[in-house]
């Protein structure tokens, strides 16, 4: 298949610049004095409606606002229950390197009430950050191959959260949810498997409490968890090849396909700055 090379685009420095920016009002944001439940608000929520209202003759195609259908939502439910081993296996992982530090200090932002951390926890962080990763920066890399597409933002995602922690499963999280949003070429595609990623584990253990007497069963099997990963991996290649049929998608990539540089300076500054503070965050510890 023949490609047109786009020469003069320059929407991946735009859209890296953009994360930089975000990036930076992130980490200063750290240093405020502003309560927990703002920050998603105040980090994200500015710079998104400012990019927005300069950009509102594009705002359509950079946020895809179009309805899912019921057999996607089956579908994107069942591409969640499979990416789950793939994540648990990552986080096992990480914790077994590194230690679970980090990973209580990122849990400790739970509130008691349940509707509190469903709406802070899950609907705000779906809506919000789907649109800053899978609306204005996926936007960005419309002429690039899907597959570089999804892989740079899912590393941006990953940076997105500003610690190693969290990085390494929400770079996978990312990298899927990019493609929910190339199969179903809707936002909410990417909102959905984001509220459901951070909603369902609230709504679980809310009707099955867990016992805090009750410790861990024993040391983790890393050989059942791979095979698990594996078998979930393959679950989701084969469910977001589904996605795209039933959503009628052309799996091939249009022909218009951008040489502009990915790794420009706006991202590789931002890489430093994320690198940077998540190091500084593990020194602090």
């Amino acid at each position: 298949m023949e490609y047109k090379i786009l020469r003069k685009e320059k929407s991946i420095f735009k859209v890296n610049l953009f994360f930089l920016v975000t990036l930076a009002w992130s980490v200063l944001i750290q240093f405020m004095p502003i309560p927990s439940n703002s920050y998603q608000y105040i980090a994200f929520l500015i710079p998104i409606a400012i990019y927005l209202i300069i950009n509102r003759n594009h705002s359509e195609r950079i946020l895809r606002p179009n309805l899912l259908n019921f057999k996607s939502i089956l579908i994107i439910f069942g591409i969640w229950m499979c990416m789950l081993p793939v994540v648990i296996l990552i986080i096992e992982f990480y914790t077994s390197f590194f230690g679970s530090t980090l990973a209580d200090i990122v849990a400790e932002d739970a509130h008691e009430l349940f509707i509190w951390n469903l709406f802070f926890t899950a609907i705000t962080p779906a809506i919000l950050e789907e649109i800053l990763m899978r609306g204005i920066v996926l936007d960005g890399y419309r002429n690039k191959s899907r597959m570089v597409a999804a892989l740079v933002n899912g590393l941006m995602f990953g940076m997105l959260h500003l610690n190693s922690f969290q990085f390494f499963h929400t770079f996978v999280a990312g990298f899927i949810a990019s493609y929910v949003v190339f199969a179903t070429n809707s936002i909410f595609g990417g909102i959905l498997i984001h509220f459901i990623n951070n909603g369902f584990p609230l709504f679980m253990d809310k009707l099955f409490p867990a016992d805090p007497n009750v410790g861990y069963a024993g040391d983790t099997n890393y050989l059942l968890y791979t095979i698990m990963a594996i078998l979930g991996a393959m679950g989701v290649y084969k469910l977001i090849k589904l996605l795209f049929k039933v959503n009628n998608t052309p799996i091939v990539q249009n022909k218009y396909i951008s040489n502009e540089k990915i790794f420009n300076m706006p991202l590789i500054i931002s890489i430093l700055v994320f690198t940077i503070f998540s190091a500084a965050i593990i020194l602090l510890i």
